[in-house]
């Protein structure tokens, strides 16, 4: 997909000799400045405990590296681990051993918590089933994701209890769930405890779930079966420094596995995870390799022994005297954080974690959303929290960590930026209750039948420009919380009858703003601005000429007027089969479905674009045969799959996705016939190429390349009573209607004026008409 590569990944030729050190450098330089540095004032990753790591982790890491040796297995029983880097990673678990008040344990180093949390449960899975109980596990809601993923991986019930004002899991919760499950039939419970949630700084009564844990075990000997695994990946290297007499850990004796996260406020490098359980446990998730008949209870297997080293060399140079001066440190700045909120906000709850460097708030203004540039510069995801005042109700809480890489300059810069930020929300709430709808009859009108969505969401002010600082490709905003309205006026008769309208944000200056539009019963035509040709990625004029049944032609023109391209498209009930024909190409676009999503939390926009087989013909100079150049065999379209990407990733990245695609040349002067499977017959797509379109479902693609046309026949698969369908376009399409089709120069719209546009779009529509439907052209059985 040549024409539209930004946002989609597709596969690289593999370097055929070395690059220099020169080019190397240059790349990866690239990349790390694009990464904001610890110390950056204007970005600060303070919805996020990710800190600099400690500089002695960063140099011993890099020490060992080259030594490359492999930690797998565990080396915390006796007589293991006696040398090299597995002592260092038994000789740093007893020490993680002793600060979280345990007896002998056992262990290893993970990845992180998230593999650590699954390794736990994978050892309460089969311990408890291999004893015949039936198996389910109970947390908090706001519990890691991770919690949720391993209980998938593992095929494990799950029960999630909702939070109360407390924000955490409480006795009474983990009472009535265990009745719950007893009701059911379930005798093994699973109790994943949180300390320190990674949303709010807070920490579950471990010692209370603990023993209530244990209270059931004893009543029922035998019958019934608890473990209890506490997520201290946050708090793990934070309570024993700030809270040490908090019972989160191995000094209660219902706890049994416990997960770290070093990598966070341990100071270490990604990834460094730790898992400790106790003595005896590790033996029921034990594998013999049927090979070396070497024996391992990790999920990973082969892990770095470097990490080992940095983790072991970072205790030791910090001590328990260190760690407790940065978490010190930590809450110094938490406080900080919390006066510069209520310095913004004076309104606003704020609720700051006990023993943790976190701090929680909901702003007072409607809604309590903060501008999205603040939360992007700022990484701040909000999350919808019972009002710890009680009452009952839901507010919006942003949370806010003081992490050991906070700096005081960091903090002066978040103060004045926060302050704007809440006088800017507050205006725009006003400013979106005091506005009518931005879309009119007409404007309406215009939505029923568009591909371009500009003239109802744009991009927020001051991020229109590509080169002004903060811009998103994928963020849009609706124009009603901008405050910008859409105007119309019936300009006069158009010359194939009934009205004609011109709209735009501002009829006085109507091409400085997003779009200037011309709308009649048979088309609509609309000119963008000159930041948004910058951004369009199919041209910087569009005009949508509505036909007879579901068939509609979406013309596109460069920003000097010449013709870009002609989108033929089929709409049908799970998107849309086009053709899209260029001067020198045609692209069969089968199953094509875009869709736009408001992000979470917020009043941007991204979108989707999902397609399930895209085949291309180009032509090129001389009498070459067609030859496929490109294919690219994506997913198996016999496979169920989401046609789009879930809206809480498209809260970051828009998504262009295709199962196949065919990239396919041939000479301009060649005749003759080539059928589609014979030139499939040699690549990776196969001689059948399958999609699933839009109006047919699932269905073969066959075709044939002439020396005039390209043909192509989907024929359903798996709905026999769905007729099968024709896409064809003569090769000359393009090119008549590049000579054809007038030309209006945009590149700059301050020198036009709405009459030129006017006369361009009446032109345009009569041209079209007249040469855009040949009859030899065919779409979904639509002719002219």
């Amino acid at each position: 997909m040549g024409d539209l590569d930004v946002g989609w990944a597709v596969p690289s030729d593999f370097p055929e000799d070395g690059w220099s050190r020169t080019l190397i450098e240059e790349h990866l330089a690239q990349a790390k400045s694009e990464i904001p540095a610890w110390d950056d004032a204007e970005q600060t990753r303070l919805g996020f405990a990710m800190a600099a790591p400690h500089p002695e982790a960063v140099r011993t890491l890099s020490d060992w590296c080259a030594v490359n040796t492999n930690n797998v297995g565990v080396h915390t029983r006796f007589g293991e681990g006696k040398a090299g880097t597995r002592r260092l990673e038994k000789e740093s678990l007893a020490i993680l051993a002793g600060l979280y008040r345990a007896g002998a344990t056992d262990g290893h180093l993970t990845s992180g918590a998230s593999e650590a949390t699954l390794a736990a449960l994978r050892i309460a899975r089969n311990l408890l089933r291999t004893a015949g109980h039936r198996v389910r596990v109970i947390t908090s809601d706001l519990c890691h994701a991770s919690v949720a993923k391993a209980a998938e991986v593992l095929d494990l019930d799950l029960v999630r209890l909702a939070p109360g004002a407390s924000w955490t899991m409480t006795r009474q919760q983990v009472r009535q769930a265990a009745a719950d499950a007893f009701g059911a039939g379930v005798t093994g419970i699973v109790v994943v405890a949180t300390a320190g949630y990674y949303n709010s700084g807070f920490s579950d009564p471990v010692d209370e779930i603990a023993a209530e844990l244990r209270d059931l075990a004893l009543q029922k000997p035998g019958a019934v079966r608890c473990f209890l695994h506490v997520d201290a990946a946050h708090g793990g290297f934070v309570f024993p420094f700030t809270a040490p007499d908090l019972p989160f850990d191995f000094r209660n004796p219902g706890v049994h596995a416990m997960a770290v996260d070093p990598h966070k406020a341990g100071l270490m490098p990604y990834s460094c995870g730790a898992l400790l359980v106790r003595k005896g446990l590790l033996e029921h998730v034990t594998r013999i390799d049927p090979h070396t008949r070497i024996p391992d209870e990790t999920v990973l297997g082969s892990r770095p022994g470097a990490t080992a080293a940095a983790l072991w060399a970072t205790l030791h140079i910090l001590g328990r005297s260190g760690y407790r001066a940065i978490a010190a440190q930590c809450i110094d700045r938490r406080d900080q954080l919390a006066a510069a909120i209520t310095a913004a906000d004076p309104d606003a709850v704020l609720v700051t974690a006990p023993h943790a460097p976190v701090v929680s708030a909901a702003f007072s203004h409607p809604g309590g959303e903060l501008p999205s540039d603040l939360c992007a510069s700022y990484r701040l995801v909000p999350l919808t929290l019972p009002d710890p005042r009680g009452g009952g109700e839901r507010r919006l809480f942003y949370h806010f960590y003081a992490s050991p890489s906070l700096t005081n300059k960091q903090i002066t810069t978040f103060a004045a930026r926060l302050a704007q930020g809440v006088v800017h929300a507050r205006e725009a709430v006003a400013a979106s209750g005091e506005s009518r709808s931005i879309t009119s009859e007409v404007v309406a009108g215009v939505r029923n039948h568009t591909d371009c969505f500009r003239h109802f969401v744009v991009h927020p002010d001051g991020r229109r420009d590509p080169a002004a600082p903060g811009y998103s490709f994928h963020t849009f905003t609706q124009r009603r919380f901008t405050g910008e309205q859409m105007q119309d006026k019936l300009w006069g008769q158009a010359r194939e009858g009934g009205p004609l309208w011109v709209y735009a944000p501002d009829l006085k200056d109507p091409f400085t703003n997003e779009l200037l539009g011309v709308r009649t019963d048979r088309y609509f035509l609309e000119v963008l601005d000159r930041h948004q040709q910058q951004l369009s990625l199919v041209g910087a004029i569009h005009a949508t000429i509505v036909l007879s049944g579901s068939l509609r032609v979406l013309l596109n023109f460069e920003a000097d007027g010449t013709f870009r391209s002609a989108e033929y498209k089929a709409l049908g009930t799970r998107g849309s089969d086009e053709l899209q024909v260029f001067p020198a190409a045609i692209t069969a676009k089968i199953g094509k479905d875009a869709a736009g999503f408001r992000r979470p939390g917020g009043d941007d926009y991204s979108f989707s674009i999902d397609t399930s087989a895209e085949l291309t013909v180009r032509l090129i100079d001389g009498a070459a045969p067609p030859a496929v150049r490109t294919a690219r065999y994506n997913a198996d379209v016999l496979l169920p799959r989401r046609p789009h990407l879930r809206r809480e990733q498209l809260r970051r990245f828009p998504n262009r996705f295709f199962d196949t695609e065919v990239d396919i040349e041939a000479g301009r002067t060649w005749e003759g016939t080539a059928y589609l499977p014979e030139l499939l017959a040699p690549t990776s797509v196969g001689t059948v190429l399958a999609a699933r379109s839009a109006n047919v479902g699932l269905c073969t693609v066959e075709g044939r390349i002439t020396a005039t046309a390209l043909h192509l026949a989907l024929t359903p698969l798996t709905e026999p009573s769905t007729e099968a369908i024709e896409l064809a376009a003569p090769w000359n399409l393009g090119r008549c209607l590049h000579h054809a089709l007038p030309r209006l120069d945009v590149r700059d719209p301050s020198q036009l004026c709405v009459g030129q546009v006017v006369e361009f779009a009446e032109s345009v529509y009569e041209v079209f008409i007249r040469d855009g439907l040949p009859t030899d052209l065919a779409i979904a059985g639509a002719g002219r």
